[in-house]
Parts: structure tokens; C-alpha cells; sequence
């Protein structure tokens, strides 16, 4: 019902069944109501509200060395983040909880909530970062860009260049920033000057 109000527009109403909600349901379901329910907000245009209130999620499932949860909610602040603009935050959430990724890449929680709100938190390693590629490349912002894919190529053999498709994405977006007009200097993976500006671009992130 929820999904539906929300689909027509009534946001309010959305957030009223949501609430009610929370008195049927399973206590394991709760924690998907909850995000669900950041989620609507932040879509309500409260984005501050929605990112400080799964902050505080975060630091509870850390003080209970909840690493499911954990995990969860990094992925969720990091589309948060994304969809803020805010690309160097949503980077550094995915790389603090890499090493807690599930085995399973179709995550149960994150594939419902994706399915329900129409979110996409598939494949949070390469495909998030390469979208930042691209975006932030849109934006004009190659040298942020660059220093993304050098993170991109950093990571294991097996997930960057496993395939053809990564390696050909790759391969096309390094030929789009060396067709840019925007100069990034000799050798854009090793130039000193390049990996200054990252540096300072990572540095007030």
C-alpha cells in the first residue's frame, strides 16, 4: 500500500501506512521498514534528515559489531551520498566495508529494498565506481574522474579485468579523457602533478 501511495505521489500517506506498519511486522523486518522508510524521506527532499538518521543506524550496528548491518547501511549512505553529488563520500563508504561484503553479490536486503524503491545498489565495488567515472567525467571533473579509475584498477584481477565488458569500458574511458580538453598532465596515472590534485580532491571530501 505504501509503494503504491508513493508511486501516485502522496508521500505523506506513504510515511502514515509505513508507520503503521512497524506494528505487524517480524522484528527481522524492521530494520527493512526502517531504511524503507529513510529512504521515502530522503526522496521527500529532508536529504540531511534521511543521511544523519542511517548514520545513526551505522554506528549502532558498529557498536554491536553488526557487520550485516553494517554493510547494509554503507550501501545506503553511499547512494545517498551519490545522489547528493557527493562522489568522494560515497567512494570512501564502499572501500571502508569491501572486506564485509556478502558472498552472495544478490544481497537479500538490497535487492528488495532496490526492488521496492527503485534504487540500484548492484554490484557496489566496480559498477558504482564506474558510474562515478562517468558522471563525474559529464560533470567536467576528469582529473576526480581519473583518480576513481585508478582506484577501479587497483582493485583484484579477477573482478576489473575478469571480463571483456570491464575491459573494454576501461579501454573507451581512458580514450575519452585523453580526448578532453582539460589538461591532466604527462602520464595521468603516474604524473606528480595529477596525484597532487587527487590528493587534495580526497582530502576535502
Amino acid at each position: 500500500m505504501a509503494v503504491t501511495l508513493l508511486g501516485q505521489g502522496d508521500r505523506e500517506g506513504a510515511l502514515r501506512i509505513f508507520n503503521l506498519a512497524f506494528h505487524d511486522c517480524e522484528l527481522d523486518d524492521i530494520r527493512l521498514l526502517l531504511l524503507l522508510k529513510v529512504i521515502l524521506v530522503f526522496e521527500s527532499g529532508n536529504q540531511e534528515d534521511a543521511i544523519k538518521c542511517v548514520e545513526l543506524f551505522a554506528a549502532k550496528a558498529k557498536d554491536d559489531s553488526d557487520n550485516n548491518a553494517t554493510y547494509l547501511y554503507a550501501q545506503v549512505l553511499a547512494v545517498m551520498h551519490m545522489k547528493k553529488g557527493d562522489y568522494g563520500r560515497a567512494i570512501s563508504l564502499i572501500e571502508r566495508v569491501k572486506n564485509l561484503a556478502p558472498k552472495n553479490k544478490q544481497y537479500p536486503p538490497l535487492v528488495a529494498m532496490s526492488f521496492i524503491s527503485g534504487w540500484s545498489f548492484d554490484q557496489p565495488d566496480i559498477v558504482v565506481k564506474r558510474r562515478l567515472c562517468e558522471s563525474l567525467y559529464r560533470e567536467g571533473r576528469t582529473v576526480e574522474a581519473m583518480e576513481i579509475l585508478r582506484s577501479i584498477m587497483k582493485t583484484s584481477d579477477e573482478d576489473t579485468q575478469g571480463g571483456k565488458t570491464n575491459a573494454d569500458w576501461v579501454v573507451d574511458f581512458i580514450q575519452k579523457c585523453v580526448m578532453t580538453r582539460e589538461h591532466i598532465g604527462d602520464g595521468a596515472f603516474g604524473s606528480s602533478k595529477h596525484d597532487d590534485t587527487a590528493t587534495r580532491s580526497n582530502t576535502s571530501s
